[in-house]
């Protein structure tokens, strides 16, 4: 079965023109290897920084460019699920050409990737594989964890310090009270006035922890009136509680200008109940005012996207094929800054030759 899997995504990947000998013949030995690979442990440098919780300058976040007259183009990747050497390691020849595919197509000014970059019980090849990958774009590119990143022989601050060797990698490790990978992106118009925030945050195996909410809660306060869009792997309970109001027999109630579908539970935060536990963020969210949206991964089969009490809650597109997958839910999600912050979403849906384009929001400015 596992070879059979190797030789079909072998045969894949060769049909679409982008794989390389020596990538192959690397993931055909980690393979063979696999038992010893197992063994090993990688650990990385802890980070020294520390947020007081006094008020944030704004000005120690990154800094990228919208020019006058044009959209500033961001693609959002998810859950590729890259590993060493079990079939996802084969599978990754496909989805490394649709993520070229898709950067080729719509030349993004940015590059967001939302978790579950690698996976299973090794990692330290397929962090290397992904981080190449990026980097030959030459666009900057902004990751963050997912619940399967931390499983395998490299520890979090391991795959951070590969991925920060990276010119074009936007990552900062941050406070490790909060997790691995907490930062800011301004986006900022031409003449330096504040356009967008964009919020890295770790959500961990559930939420963000009670330090992070605060840490947020002091970006909306120095954003000001500034749109302010947050990025994270799980689900809030939030989107659960979205659907269930927004959805009917019928379809979705017109209120809620929602778009998409629902193959697979919300796999947010539950209880021992199966309910959805909150932890007050959401409400932090809901009181700052200028958070308009939220984007996450997490769920391969889903794609919806609600406007909830006033906030956009959307997954994003599934990358590839690795750990779970259905016809459709493969490529990524465009999401352009106008502006006035924010102006559409679209879903990049793989086909044969091209990508369908599934348009959630247009807002006209």
């Amino acid at each position: 079965m596992i070879m059979s899997l190797i030789m079909a995504a072998g045969l894949s990947a060769y049909s679409e023109g982008y794989i390389r000998q020596t990538s192959f013949k690397e993931a055909v030995n980690a393979f063979v290897n696999m038992s010893e690979i197992k063994k090993m442990k990688y650990t990385g440098e802890p980070s020294a920084e520390k947020w007081d919780g006094e008020a944030i300058s704004l000005d120690s976040f990154a800094s990228l460019t919208k020019k006058n007259g044009k959209d500033f183009v961001i693609l959002n990747l998810t859950d590729p699920h890259f590993s060493d050497y079990d079939y996802r390691a084969f599978l990754a020849f496909a989805s490394s050409s649709t993520a070229k595919r898709l950067v080729s197509e719509i030349k993004p000014d940015l590059i967001t990737v939302t978790g579950d970059i690698v996976c299973a019980d090794s990692t330290v090849y397929s962090i290397k594989r992904f981080t190449d990958l990026m980097e030959s774009f030459g666009v900057p590119w902004a990751p963050v964890f997912g619940n399967h990143d931390d499983e395998g022989n490299c520890d979090l601050n391991y795959l951070c310090d590969i991925m920060l060797k990276s010119p074009n990698c936007l990552l900062k490790k941050g406070d490790p009270e909060m997790g691995y990978g907490n930062y800011g992106i301004r986006i900022l118009n031409e003449d330096g006035s504040l356009n967008e925030v964009i919020v890295m945050l770790d959500s961990h195996h559930d939420q963000a922890n009670e330090k992070q909410q605060k840490w947020v809660k002091a970006i909306t306060d120095a954003a000001q009136d500034a749109e302010i869009s947050l990025f994270f792997h799980v689900p809030l309970p939030e989107y659960q509680y979205a659907y269930d109001e927004a959805k009917t027999d019928k379809g979705w109630k017109e209120e809620y200008k929602a778009y998409g579908e629902k193959h697979e539970n919300v796999c947010c935060e539950r209880d021992a109940e199966g309910k959805p536990v909150q932890r007050g963020f959401f409400d932090i969210i809901k009181r700052a005012g200028n958070i308009k949206y939220v984007f996450c991964g997490h769920e391969h089969m889903n794609d919806f996207s609600i406007l909830y009490q006033g906030v956009r809650l959307t997954y994003t597109m599934k990358l590839g094929k690795g750990s779970g997958f259905q016809l459709g839910f493969d490529g990524g999600t465009v999401i352009t800054i106008g502006e006035n912050g924010i102006n559409c979403i679209n879903h990049k849906v793989k086909s044969l030759f091209s990508f369908k384009d599934e348009e959630i929001i247009r807002i006209g400015e």
